[in-house]
């Protein structure tokens, strides 16, 4: 059986959804040091990666953020401006972009210990928000950070052109919802990995589907050397999915790039 395929802007994807792969290294990256990080869009797949460490992606997304804003990035993770353009392949046609004012982070940086940095969570508003459009500027949705009483808890709202929530993504929890749930195992997942599951808007939240936004292993090179992270993204395939498949499959790696930007880009 042929396996599904997925079309953005023109751009056929084989599979269940995408493979998100950090572009360029991070290995010199202290802290003002940190580059704009590119990223590539490859069909899904399970099991080895290797192989897509080395090869451009069918969508390039290139960022353009201040130098300023990179210098606080592990500092004040989530703040800075930014705007990611999506293009078939490197140097090809302009498919659609994501972009980010300046906000307030999702965590303050209070000190850096033997056991790793201590940071206090931030719900003061503005919160990180990314909005995705087309080439024409024309608005597609837009991706932002909640802040609730489980403040350990990250969590994102998905939201349709008109701004209407479509879906909510964040991990299992437990201590009745106070705190992250990690998993072990996996095709390729890492030992205590923290996948986000793309869930309806209302409560309970239940995952819709197998939809993810998962963190993957990318190799002890990529993990401990250029600091690349990789994730899969697999699609829902309710209502809103059906409705306008485009607009709600470049929001949601618009929410993954999010999810990257506030949680875990600042512990590559």
């Amino acid at each position: 059986m042929a396996p599904p395929v997925q079309e953005i802007m023109g751009v056929k994807f084989e599979g269940q959804g995408m493979i998100m792969k950090q572009h360029n290294s991070e290995c010199c990256r202290c802290l003002c040091c940190q580059p704009n990080i590119d990223w590539d869009l490859h069909d899904y797949q399970e099991g080895n990666y290797n192989d897509l460490m080395g090869r451009d992606g069918k969508i390039f997304m290139k960022e353009d953020a201040p130098y300023v804003g990179r210098c606080c990035s592990y500092c004040y993770p989530g703040a800075r401006a930014t705007r990611f353009t999506a293009t078939e392949g490197p140097s090809g046609r302009t498919l659609f972009t994501h972009e980010k004012s300046c906000s307030f982070p999702v965590s303050w940086l209070l000190m850096v210990t033997d056991g790793g940095p201590i940071r206090c969570p931030c719900c003061i508003a503005p919160l990180p928000s990314l909005t995705t459009k087309d080439a024409g500027g024309r608005v597609l949705g837009r991706s932002r950070y909640i802040c609730d009483a489980c403040l350990f808890v990250p969590k994102f709202e998905i939201q349709d052109a008109n701004y209407n929530a479509i879906y909510r993504v964040r991990p299992d929890t437990c201590c009745l919802g106070c705190c992250v749930r990690c998993r072990c195992g996996g095709k390729k997942g890492k030992c205590l990995r923290v996948p986000f599951l793309i869930r309806s808007p209302e409560a309970p939240f239940n995952q819709v589907g197998d939809a993810i936004i998962g963190d993957l292993w990318a190799g002890l090179a990529h993990e401990c050397c250029t600091k690349k992270n990789m994730y899969e993204i697999k699609f829902p395939t309710d209502g809103p999915m059906q409705k306008n498949p485009e607009a709600v499959m470049a929001t949601i790696i618009g929410a993954a790039l999010l999810i990257d930007i506030t949680t875990f880009e600042q512990d590559g």
